[in-house]
């Protein structure tokens, strides 16, 4: 039997803790492979952008920091492998300067693995040129490519794990990759060591599912967990590390001596966060079904999880397109003193009433009240659950799209003003005006993977250090933070991973947060919404009562289309997804955060049980239209 493989991640986005590798690597130096995740749809704009000032940009430099960083644990004779998609736009590009850096700062010779191929621009926009766009329809709208062809920024498909796998077995002992799908960094790693082939679907699903655990860092070791309130020393929260098995089942635990907690609470969370479908979930390496899950606390820190199914992947590749859309510029001024929200909205009205006398043809706006519900009445109307009226401190937030960018300044140039023309006790404008950003809108489609070839190719690094017999120390001083010095606040360990405030009598619970937690985020166009309920009670009764229609006359707003639940009686678990609430791009949360928390507010009937309801629909599906 082939020995497990452990793997950690050490970056959920680009703008992470950079020294967070270091750390990880200074307290788990047998680590076999480390994956870091820097893309987003975001992202990708952020690196056309920079690569049209220089073209040998287009990668995630923060990345060739993290590298430098790790020097002297190579150096020092370290192992581990690392696997990041910070390649971006330009993996050779990346690889390059990984490669100088390594050689500067002294190590022995290194082989960096690159993986390419994933940029599909020019296909989308041939297609564009030559009346095809239909087969590049929009997945959100199944609008016609043929829109905004001439506006594209970028195009890339989400590669899966076969390219990065081949890198490995060219002895690569790092890899950077363009854009791929997040797990299949894992499921890489994973196929290279126990050596899976295509047709080991439920060990691919496996691996996969340990992917999607890890690929946003502290999110299953506590952060934004919603009892983040009781997750010991966040200061110092640890990233995740999952040890995969031969058969794909993965124990998720965190860095040692760490912040943090892992628990079936934590990982639960982790498991619903934007799945969409949780029978279907899409990977380009595998299909998967989440229905017969199972997650067991065995230890401290450590969860099981196990049952993944697997069916064969998508004949095609999902790709993440940008397009340009105009500009936007948002500013924020701080309103103290009574009936703060009303000079806040009256003050946000000056702006745009003046901009509309000056026929700058405003193409959406919003004004947010943020201190007074701005975030919740966005998704639910006056919410009856929230009382807004007592708030002494409002902060004004208003925002525009616009088709110029002259149109953008002339916003900007008219909210400062209000310093002395708004309401008394304005202030917060030490930032100075609102700057001007580019619009750039996601554009999801499909596209056969005959028409994409991953290239995988290498280059090596020259031995730098003074001798070969010479290493260098680590870890070293500055990869260790203050943790290391003093046991992690625990306290006791509890073999059912269930919070001591969820044994409880459900007739007492007053707001869904009572008896369930939830953990949400965007799909396109669209949320994902899951609630998991806190014990078995509560389950039998949010089986019955939290339906699709329920969902949708909370958030009564005019945006959602439709409204779909999915059951995971494994988890105890619902999944809802969202159709259309996140079409207002330019809410605070424009991307469904804090749905989560606002479910969690909705009131539960008097007493509630299960006989107070009623099964509105069958046993794992419903769908509502708004």
């Amino acid at each position: 039997m082939v020995r497990s493989v452990r793997i950690g991640n050490a970056q959920a986005f680009w703008g992470d803790r950079s020294i967070a590798a270091a750390e990880m690597l200074a307290r788990e130096p047998e680590l076999d492979f480390l994956t870091l995740d820097y893309l987003a749809e975001v992202s990708m704009s952020i690196l056309a952008t920079q690569r049209q000032r220089d073209p040998q940009a287009g990668f995630a430099k923060d990345f060739v920091d993290v590298v430098r960083s790790l020097v002297p644990y190579w150096a020092a004779g370290g192992k581990c492998r690392v696997i990041a998609n910070a390649g971006g736009l330009n993996p050779s590009g990346c690889a390059r300067a990984c490669r100088e850096v390594i050689e500067n700062a002294g190590c022995r010779s290194l082989r960096i693995g690159i993986v390419s191929g994933d940029d599909v621009l020019e296909n989308l926009r041939a297609a564009g040129r030559h009346s095809s766009a239909d087969s590049f329809v929009n997945l959100d709208n199944r609008d016609s490519l043929g829109t905004v062809a001439d506006r594209l920024v970028t195009a890339n498909a989400y590669l899966g794990a076969a390219p990065i796998a081949h890198a490995l077995t060219q002895q690569a002992d790092v890899v950077i990759t363009g854009r791929v799908a997040d797990p299949s960094m894992v499921v890489a790693a994973c196929v290279h060591h126990f050596g899976w082939n295509d047709d080991d679907l439920d060990c691919l699903a496996g691996a996969t599912v340990a992917g999607h655990l890890i690929e946003c860092g502290t999110q299953v070791t506590g952060g934004i967990s919603t009892d983040w309130m009781e997750v010991p020393d966040p200061t110092h929260l640890g990233f995740p590390i999952v040890e995969v098995y031969e058969d794909g089942h993965c124990i998720v635990t965190k860095t040692a001596n760490t912040g943090g907690r892992v628990t079936p609470w934590t990982v639960k969370e982790q498991l619903v966060y934007e799945i969409g479908d949780p029978e279907n979930y899409l990977s380009p390496d595998v299909t998967v079904s989440f229905r017969e899950l199972n997650v067991e606390q065995i230890g401290p820190d450590q969860v099981r999880v196990r049952g993944a199914i697997g069916k064969p992947p998508p004949s095609q590749y999902k790709v993440s397109a940008t397009f340009r859309d105009g500009f936007r510029a948002a500013g924020m001024l701080t309103i103290v003193g009574r009936g703060a929200r009303a000079k806040t909205q009256r003050a946000g009205e000056i702006v745009l009433n003046r901009l509309r006398d000056a026929d700058v043809p405003i193409r959406n706006s919003l004004i947010e009240c943020l201190g007074s519900g701005a975030c919740v009445e966005a998704f639910t109307g006056k919410s009856p659950v929230i009382d807004a009226t007592s708030f002494d401190e409002v902060v004004l937030r208003v925002a525009v799209e616009v088709d110029t960018q002259q149109d953008a300044e002339r916003f900007a140039r008219e909210l400062i003003p209000l310093v002395t023309a708004g309401a008394q006790g304005t202030t917060g404008y030490a930032e100075g005006r609102p700057r001007i950003r580019p619009v750039i809108r996601y554009w999801p489609c499909l596209i056969s993977r005959d028409s994409v070839q991953p290239i995988v190719e290498s280059l090596l690094t020259k031995p730098t250090q003074s001798t070969p017999d010479t290493k260098s120390i680590w870890p070293q001083a500055d990869a260790m933070t203050t943790t290391a010095s003093r046991p992690p606040e625990h306290g006791t360990f509890n073999a059912s991973g269930i919070p001591e405030h969820a044994a409880f009598d459900i007739s007492d619970a007053a707001h869904l947060y009572d008896i369930a937690i939830a953990r949400s985020g965007d799909k396109g166009t669209g949320a994902n919404i899951g609630v998991i309920a806190r014990n078995d009670a509560a389950w039998k009764f949010l089986q019955d009562w939290l339906t699709a229609e329920r969902i949708a006359e909370f958030f009564c707003q005019r945006d959602i289309e439709s409204v779909e639940r999915f059951e995971l009686a494994n988890l105890q678990a619902l999944n809802f997804v969202i159709r259309g609430i996140l079409r207002q791009g330019l809410r605070t949360d424009a991307q469904g955060k804090t749905l989560g928390q606002i479910v969690l507010e909705m009131p539960l009937p008097n007493s509630a049980s299960v006989s107070d309801v009623s099964n509105d629909g069958d046993d794992h599906h419903g769908e509502v239209d708004s």
